[in-house]
């Protein structure tokens, strides 16, 4: 039992993020690639070399195969696909599958399936124990069975083989919900006809350059009428380290900055080391590599944002000026420090702050040497959320103006969205998106007339709250997705990726580039890379209203390039780009971002 839950885990704390509806592919007769990796199915561990075989199979033109040679391996080896939940709660299912088996030593190869409650408690468990095959065996058939939970949020079904060496080959997965046959739709993978390619184009504004120093802009006058009325723009990225993206959201925020009454540049970034670096820009004293490196994240110690960020100083020599904010919650020091520094004359309440560290301290410290798994006492617990009371109160009795107390006592929220963070209960990626959303509408609260540029990943900016791939949990809201419903009509989404080329990513040893996986037939990028355009924005937005009959494609749900700061094996995932955002800017090629020496 132990490896699936730890499978939910990692389905849990995955950042991916991709949008995925009840009627998809589940590639259950293992026939289709993600570029180099099999469509739909990961595998949990190393514990054996997962392929596809061409030679044993039942139908079509693979299986998938598990060889477990190693003797000396005693991990089990798993290989799972999830199921929509609004496919399958409450429902009666049978998974069927066939199994051959080639047994060296004791073991056993069967099918499972696991469904989790939202924080990732096992609720369900079936992995044929007493049924599994543990002889060498040609193909059989095997199934499971159960009725899905109606508080389920994750359904994940799979192959698995357990003890020594062996090497088994599955294929021919069937799913039967309510005694009905699951009939997975077919992807398409087929080239554009000459008709859709010229409905597309009706949607379709070509962009000239990603240069932010480029001298013309009338390709971008189009933005006046579509950004119309916005208070909030989220500018997404598909990657944390692609020039072009990065470029290309700098000439963007240079425009809505110049030619409207944009007025807010917010980072996903810490909130309080933002505002130190905002104060900088503002008094002309912005250092190029010192002052960025207060940000933490690898991804903003670039030349990309350097010059984003000179630029929003030589900017605020005249008037109207762009004040630069973070919005993340995902460090503490920053929080303290501004708290500290604040009541430093408050003698007795240095002491309850220090305390206060102390323990916050212990919780990041676990929470990276424990890999996630924070636990503290009660006891502490109770100080702890003690303390942050005792703290608040001071703040508000001290002598501050208002405007010094409201951010004194954000401070203290950050503090607080971080130890939940790191050690309440649920998911907290969602968690995250959460308290990123409340401190943009705190920045926009509290700000005279403030209309914001946003800038963060496409996960993050995402407006759908459906299920997403891999796992992720039922009706998760997104930050875009708790930023909509907050300012309905006020915001807009605009997401961004690319065809091929580059970009930065870090790997176990190293932050370099990585060479770009080309989008395969059948993804978004694949297709809009038929318009023969360098760079675009597609009107998700109007496609969405209008619905043309040729963009059903579109409409649906596709593999979509998904790359966060580390380095990813797959890097498409099934995702609804209409649903996801409103505007998807397309460049054709990307080159890997420029870090500071």
């Amino acid at each position: 039992m132990q490896p699936l839950q730890k499978l939910a885990l990692l389905l849990l704390l995955s950042c991916s993020t991709s949008i995925i509806s009840a009627q998809t592919y589940l590639n259950l007769d293992f026939e289709t690639m993600s570029g180099n990796q099999i469509r739909r199915w990961v595998t949990l561990n190393n514990a054996a070399v997962y392929t596809l075989d061409s030679v044993e199979k039942v139908s079509g033109n693979y299986s998938y195969k598990i060889s477990k040679t190693n003797p000396n391996e005693k991990r089990d080896a798993f290989f799972s696909n999830i199921l929509p939940p609004a496919l399958v709660k409450g429902k009666d299912i049978i998974l069927k599958g066939r199994i051959k088996t080639d047994i060296k030593e004791k073991a056993e190869a069967g099918l499972f399936l696991v469904a989790y409650d939202k924080i990732g408690k096992p609720i369900q468990f079936d992995d044929m124990a007493g049924k599994r095959i543990d002889h060498t065996s040609s193909w059989q058939e095997v199934s499971i069975s159960a009725k899905i939970d109606s508080n389920a949020a994750i359904i994940s079904i799979g192959g698995a083989c357990y003890g020594g060496a062996l090497t088994a080959w599955f294929d021919n997965f069937e799913l039967f919900i309510d005694g009905k046959k699951y009939i997975s739709p077919v992807p398409r993978t087929a080239a554009l006809t000459k008709n859709e390619l010229e409905v597309l184009k009706k949607y379709c504004y070509p962009l000239e350059s990603s240069d932010p120093n480029i001298e013309t802009n009338t390709d971008l006058s189009i933005l006046k009428k579509l950004t119309k009325d916005a208070r909030i723009i989220s500018l997404g990225e598909s990657s944390h380290g692609s020039s072009e993206i990065f470029k290309m959201k700098h000439r963007i925020i240079k425009y809505l900055s110049q030619h409207d009454t944009f007025n807010m540049l917010a980072f996903e970034a810490n909130m309080p080391e933002s505002n130190t670096l905002n104060k900088a820009i503002l008094d002309q004293q912005f250092d190029q590599v010192n002052l960025i490196k207060t940000l933490y994240l690898w991804p903003w110690h670039t030349t990309e944002i350097r010059n984003l960020l000179n630029w929003v100083q030589d900017f605020n020599q005249g008037k109207p000026k762009i004040e630069f904010a973070g919005f993340d919650m995902q460090f503490y020091k920053g929080a303290i420090e501004e708290v500290k520094k604040a009541l430093q004359t408050n003698t007795d309440i240095q002491k309850d702050l220090y305390e206060f560290e102390y323990f916050i301290s212990t919780i990041a410290y676990q929470y990276i040497n424990q890999k996630g798994k924070v636990s503290l006492p009660v006891e502490q617990m109770h100080r702890t959320t003690q303390l942050h009371t005792q703290v608040k109160t001071a703040i508000q009795k001290s002598d501050k103006t208002g405007t010094e107390k409201d951010w004194l006592l954000q401070n203290m929220r950050i503090l607080e969205q971080y130890v939940d963070h790191k050690i309440g209960d649920g998911n907290p990626e969602e968690k995250r998106d959460r308290y990123m959303a409340e401190n943009l509408l705190w920045l926009l609260d509290n700000r005279p007339d403030p209309k914001i540029i946003v800038w963060a990943h496409n996960g993050h900016i995402s407006k759908s709250n459906k299920t997403i791939d891999k796992g992720f949990i039922d009706s998760q809201m997104r930050m875009g997705g708790y930023i909509a419903d907050s300012i309905p009509g006020k915001s807009l989404a605009i997401g961004f990726t690319f065809y091929d080329g580059s970009y930065t990513a870090m790997d176990p040893n190293d932050i370099k580039p990585f060479p770009a996986v080309t989008a395969f037939p059948g993804t978004y990028e694949h297709f809009l890379n038929q318009m023969d355009e360098p760079s675009f924005i597609l009107d998700l937005k109007k496609i969405k209203a209008n619905k043309p009959v040729e963009l059903d494609w579109l409409l649906s749900t596709l593999p979509f390039r998904i790359v966060g700061a580390n380095k990813q094996d797959i890097e498409f995932q099934d995702t609804n780009i209409a649903d996801a955002f409103d505007y998807l800017i397309f460049i054709k090629t990307s080159t890997n971002s420029h870090l500071l020496d």
